[in-house]
């Protein structure tokens, strides 16, 4: 599929990037990767006036250790942060998200920042224009209702991030920058829980850097997919462990991930959490697989995942 026209901007600096973004009243947008965001365009689901180039910035692709946090440039790859042996040593459901995202040579390309700042998915947006055409626009294409849940004012689209997952088992922290200056938040607070509109972040804000809490710890990712590469997770989950406290995330099912802090460590604990997280969780028909299926596997990924995690070390 071709591409639209647009005007092409190459960003040497945050600040540079961000004058570019306010010459084009927000009509523009930023590029990493593109692994996301070219697939968006070519279907048209965006449509911007200008892209914006953050390649280039080196302070976007560096990884340091400080004051005891580890700093992740939001232009690293996958690929590299997988390969980081900090990584591999301190957060392994961290290093699992990233093995199970997609294929290494799209892991080369896709950037971090990226990963965490996709939008969310359903199979009646992700198509061409005159497929949603001939249907009818969606809530989240600008109509008036779901075309999944008949009459609902409220889009059910899936959040679809790998690693934010895994990213927020560990209590990571996001660096933003933006017209109005710089913040930091956790991680979990740039989710909006609105499938229209995912993320909190202010106009013409760029996601930085993410934060790691320098502190070893014991994890691991399970996701549910039909192929064993490319595919986006129809369901992720992310558990870690650190001293006598724990964290499970809960994604690929609904516009937001779900977070549930574990106060014990052990099986009742985990139990518990998994009977939550089903409570919790409202599938709808908007996947390759159904809403019943995915419903009971994130009870079944969650007891996955302990069970891996409380073995490790006996």
């Amino acid at each position: 599929m071709i591409l639209p026209k647009f005007e092409y901007k190459k960003a040497e600096n945050i600040a540079k990037a961000i004058a570019f973004y306010e010459r084009y009243n927000g009509k523009a947008r930023y590029l990493a990767g593109g692994t996301d965001l070219i697939p968006l365009v070519k279907l048209r689901l965006s449509t911007p006036m200008a892209i914006i180039d953050l390649k280039e910035i080196e302070e976007l692709k560096a990884i340091s250790h400080q004051g005891g946090w580890l700093l992740i440039g939001a232009n690293v790859t996958l690929f590299e942060l997988k390969n980081n042996n900090t990584v591999r040593e301190y957060f392994p459901t961290l290093y699992e998200s990233l093995d199970a995202t997609s294929c290494e040579t799209l892991q080369m390309r896709g950037t971090i920042g990226g990963n965490i700042l996709q939008d969310t998915r359903c199979l009646l947006y992700n198509q061409s224009l005159e497929w949603r055409t001939a249907r009818g626009f969606c809530f989240k294409m600008g109509g008036e209702t779901c075309n999944v849940v008949p009459n609902a004012r409220a889009c059910f689209s899936n959040y679809c991030s790998d690693n934010a997952l895994s990213l927020m088992a560990l209590s990571a922290s996001v660096k933003l920058a933006g017209p109005q200056g710089e913040r930091k938040m956790r991680l979990e607070k740039i989710f909006s829980g609105d499938g229209r509109n995912p993320f909190t972040l202010m106009p013409g804000e760029i996601l930085t850097e993410i934060l790691i809490p320098m502190k070893r710890s014991k994890g691991a990712y399970k996701k549910l997919r039909v192929r064993d590469s490319i595919d986006y997770p129809l369901l992720g989950v992310a558990v870690s462990i650190k001293g006598n406290r724990g964290t499970v995330c809960v994604g690929g099912i609904g516009p937001a991930p779900l977070v549930y802090n574990l106060k014990n460590i052990n099986d009742s604990a985990f139990k518990d959490v998994a009977e939550k997280a089903y409570s919790d969780v409202r599938p709808v028909s908007n996947t390759t697989l159904s809403p019943d299926y995915r419903k009971k596997m994130v009870s079944v990924l969650i007891q996955r995942a302990s069970k891996k995690v409380l073995q490790e070390g006996k």
